[in-house]
C-alpha cells in the first residue's frame, strides 16, 4: 500500500487514499540552529548535484523523532506510528515548521490536517527559505492556487533534483493530480534506484500507465529490499490485482498478513480482491473479518473500506442494498465534521440512484456538505464539487433535462478553465463528452472522452462512440481497456461487471454494449 492522503478521493483510480507528502530522513548531520540564525538563501546557495534539503529545528530530538517518523511511514507505510512519532516531535518543538507540514500530510484525521497545515504556515519564518517555499507550495495547493503550487514544486524540484525526500515530494504530489508520466520522468531523471519507499511508490505509477513489468520489476526490489516487513508483499497484491492477477494478489496479502497479522491494509485488501474477482459473498465475509478485527480503524480508512463494502451490492447488480450502508456512511462523516467524504459518499449515492429525481435530492445534499466545508481543505472540496457536477449532468440526461445538464455543463467548464486543475479538467471532459455522446454528436463527444481514460463511465461511452463512427480498432481497444480495469472503486463497479458480462455472454448483442444514457 501507499500512505494516505489529505484529501479524501475514492472517484479517481486512485483507489487508495493519496498522499503528497515532503519527507527528509538519514542525513547524518542534525540542524539544530535556532530559527533566527538558520535562515538560508538555499535558492542561491544549493548544488543541484549534491544538494540536501534542509531541516531547521531548535532541537535535535524532535528532528532525531522525525527523521525515525518518516523512514516508517514512507518506506515501510508504519502510518499510524509514524503520526504518533510526529505528534511527539511538534510537542518538543512547537516552532518546527516542517515537522507541523510533515503531521498535516500524513495524518489520518481530517481536523489534525486541516489543523497542522496552519501550524505549519503560522510557524514557516522559523524555517529556511528552502523549508519556506515547500511550506507554501503546500498551502498554495491546499487554497487550490494551483499555477503558483506547480511553480514552487519546480523550483523545489530545480534545486533539489537527486534529493530523494524532494523526489519524493514531487512525485507524491504530481501522482495526486494524476501526472503518472511525469511522475515516471522526474523519478528516472534522479538516478535514485536505492530508496524503498520510492520503489514503492514508482511500483504504482508504471503500474497506473500499464507498464505491468517494470511495476512488478520495483515489487520484485521493494520486497527484497525488506524482506521481513508487510508492505512490499501488499503492495505486489495491489499491483497484481491491477494487472488482474486475482489469485496471486490473494497470495501476496495473505504472505503479508503472515508477517504481520495486524496489517489491516491486507486483510481489507483481500476483500477488495474476492470484489473484483465477482464473489460478493466472500468479499463481504472478508471485510465484516476486518471490521471485527480492527475495530479502531483511523476515520479515513474506517470511511473507504465501507464504501468498498457497500459497492458489493452494486457489483451483483443491486443498486438499493447499498443505500443504507451508504446513508450510514454520510452519517459518520457528518458526525466527525468530515465535509467532503460526506459529501463524497451522496454523490455516491446518487449515482447508484435509479429514480433520477431521488439522485438529485442526494446530490443536493452531497453540494450543501461541500458548502460547510468543515475539515477539508479548499482544494479537496473544489475537486468534489466537480465530481458533483459531473454526476448532476449525467442524472439530468437519463432525466431528458439538457437544461439542467448543460447548466450543471457550465458551471464546470468555469470551473476548468480558472482552476488549472487537472481533475476537474478530467471531469469537465467526461462531462461534455456525455452532453456530446446524447446528442448524437460522436466525434466532438471523443474529442472530451479521449481526455478521460481512467473513469469507466467515459471509457464506456468513448468505446461506443469509435463504434458508431465505424473505428472498430479503436472501440476494441478501449473495450479491452476497460475490461481490464481492477481499480475497486464505484465507478468500476458500475459499469466493468456488467460489461464483461456482456462481453462474455453470446446473446449480447453489440447494441447491447453500446452506452445508453436511459438505463
Amino acid at each position: 500500500m501507499m500512505g494516505a492522503s489529505t484529501i479524501w478521493k475514492t472517484t479517481i483510480s486512485k483507489s487508495k487514499i493519496r498522499r503528497v507528502i515532503l519527507a527528509q530522513a538519514g542525513i547524518g548531520v542534525l540542524l539544530a540552529a535556532v530559527a533566527g540564525v538558520a535562515r538560508q538563501t538555499a535558492v542561491q546557495q544549493t548544488n543541484p548535484v549534491t544538494a540536501v534539503f534542509p531541516l531547521t529545528t531548535k532541537s535535535p530530538e524532535a528532528r532525531r523523532l522525525v527523521d525515525e517518523a518518516l523512514i516508517l511511514y514512507l518506506d515501510r507505510v508504519e502510518q499510524a506510528q509514524a503520526i504518533e512519532i510526529l505528534r511527539k516531535a511538534v510537542q518538543v518543538d512547537p516552532d518546527f515548521a516542517m515537522g507541523h507540514e510533515y503531521l498535516a500530510q500524513i495524518s489520518l484525521d481530517s481536523a489534525e490536517q486541516v489543523g497542522e497545515q496552519e501550524k505549519a504556515f503560522a510557524t514557516r519564518t522559523h524555517a529556511t527559505t528552502s523549508e519556506q517555499l515547500v511550506i507554501e507550495w503546500y498551502q498554495d495547493a491546499a487554497d487550490h492556487k494551483l499555477i503558483s503550487a506547480i511553480t514552487k514544486m519546480n523550483d523545489v524540484l530545480n534545486q533539489y533534483p537527486h534529493d530523494k525526500w524532494v523526489v519524493w515530494m514531487t512525485t507524491w504530489w504530481l501522482q495526486s493530480q494524476a501526472q503518472y508520466e511525469r511522475v515516471i520522468a522526474v523519478y528516472e531523471r534522479s538516478g535514485i534506484t536505492d530508496s524503498p519507499g520510492l520503489i514503492n511508490n514508482m511500483g504504482y505509477n508504471y503500474a497506473y500507465v500499464r507498464q505491468f513489468d517494470k511495476a512488478f520489476a520495483m515489487m520484485d526490489k521493494y520486497v527484497a529490499a525488506l524482506p521481513n516487513d508487510s508492505n512490499p508483499q501488499d503492495s505486489y497484491a495491489e499491483i497484481l490485482r491491477l494487472a488482474g492477477r486475482f489469485n496471486q494478489s490473494i497470495e501476496h496479502y495473505r504472505a503479508s498478513l503472515v508477517l504481520n497479522p495486524e496489517f489491516y491494509s491486507s486483510q481489507f485488501g483481500i476483500a477488495d480482491t474476492y470484489s473484483l474477482m465477482g464473489d460478493q459473498v466472500r468479499a463481504r465475509k472478508e471485510y465484516e473479518i476486518g471490521f471485527k478485527k480492527f475495530s479502531s480503524l483511523p476515520e479515513l480508512q474506517q470511511i473507504l473500506w465501507k464504501t468498498r463494502e457497500a459497492a458489493t451490492y452494486v457489483r451483483e447488480g443491486d443498486y438499493e442494498g447499498p443505500q443504507h450502508a451508504f446513508q450510514a456512511i454520510a452519517d459518520y462523516a457528518h458526525s466527525r465534521r468530515n465535509s467532503q467524504a460526506e459529501a463524497d459518499t451522496y454523490r455516491q449515492m446518487a449515482m447508484c440512484e435509479q429514480n433520477p429525481k431521488q439522485a438529485l435530492v442526494y446530490l443536493g445534499r452531497a453540494e450543501a456538505a461541500t458548502q460547510d466545508g468543515k475539515n477539508a481543505l479548499r482544494i479537496a472540496i473544489t475537486q468534489e464539487l466537480a465530481q458533483i457536477l459531473r454526476a448532476r449532468v449525467e442524472v439530468a440526461l437519463k432525466m431528458g433535462n439538457k437544461e439542467l445538464a448543460n447548466s450543471n455543463l457550465a458551471r464546470l467548464a468555469t470551473m476548468s478553465e480558472s482552476a488549472n486543475d487537472k481533475l476537474i479538467e478530467l471531469a469537465y471532459h467526461g462531462a461534455a463528452g456525455t452532453i456530446l455522446f446524447s446528442e448524437h454528436k460522436y466525434d466532438q463527444a471523443i474529442s472530451h472522452l479521449e481526455e478521460d481514460t481512467t473513469n469507466p463511465l467515459s471509457l464506456k461511452l468513448l468505446a461506443a462512440a469509435y463504434q458508431k463512427i465505424g473505428y472498430s480498432a479503436g472501440a476494441k481497444r478501449t473495450n479491452e481497456t476497460l475490461t481490464n480495469l481492477n481499480d475497486p472503486t464505484l465507478e468500476q463497479a458500475l459499469v466493468v461487471p456488467a460489461f464483461r458480462k456482456c462481453g462474455d455472454s453470446s446473446s449480447c448483442n453489440g447494441n447491447a454494449k453500446s452506452a445508453s444514457l436511459k438505463n
